[in-house]
């Protein structure tokens, strides 16, 4: 067994191939207080393949050099914006289901949750969470079980395991 480059194993296995028949997702964060979480996900998004990062509220004029650096390569890969707008619908373009991922009463397990093709995800903030107000105009919402003694994500592992879900249930979706 012989290592090979992320880069050139991705790239031989043509994994962008799923936006041949697919729409790419949009990642919108609720007001996230630190740059290093802003940063990865940013690096995140530009590794799934979506087009943009809204973050809700404003950008942190002190520590922007933090989100960069932490966002590397994929900060000049994908449009990233700060967004004071609260109507998620002036945000997120026509056609595209808001899926939160969020504890709440009505939330579904996300592993039994049929996630849509063409899908905007919303993380909230590192200390409540995604704000009343926006996780009301969401049209799913959806919680990631956690086992363990600590039970919950930092944000950037959240939208991980979101965003690749969906991944998974496309590939499969493509495949039958």
């Amino acid at each position: 067994m012989t290592y090979i480059k992320s880069n050139t194993l991705f790239k031989n296995m043509r994994t962008d191939a799923l936006y041949d028949s697919l729409p790419r997702p949009i990642v919108i964060a609720d007001h996230l207080m630190t740059p290093e979480n802003m940063g990865a996900l940013i690096r995140l998004a530009d590794n799934i393949g979506a087009t943009e990062v809204c973050f809700l509220g404003t950008a942190p004029s002190n520590s922007m050099h933090k989100v960069r650096r932490l966002a590397a390569s994929s900060r000049d890969n994908i449009r990233w914006y700060f967004s004071e707008e609260t109507d998620l619908r002036r945000i997120v373009p026509e056609g595209k289901t808001i899926v939160a991922v969020e504890t709440s009463d009505n939330a579904t397990c996300i592993y039994d949750t049929v996630l849509p093709a063409d899908v905007t995800f919303i993380v909230g903030n590192e200390g409540h969470g995604i704000a009343e107000p926006i996780l009301s105009q969401c049209d799913m919402v959806t919680y990631i079980p956690v086992p363990g003694p600590t039970c919950s994500l930092n944000v950037t592992h959240a939208a991980a395991v979101a965003l690749f879900e969906w991944q998974r249930q496309m590939r499969n979706t493509l495949t039958k």
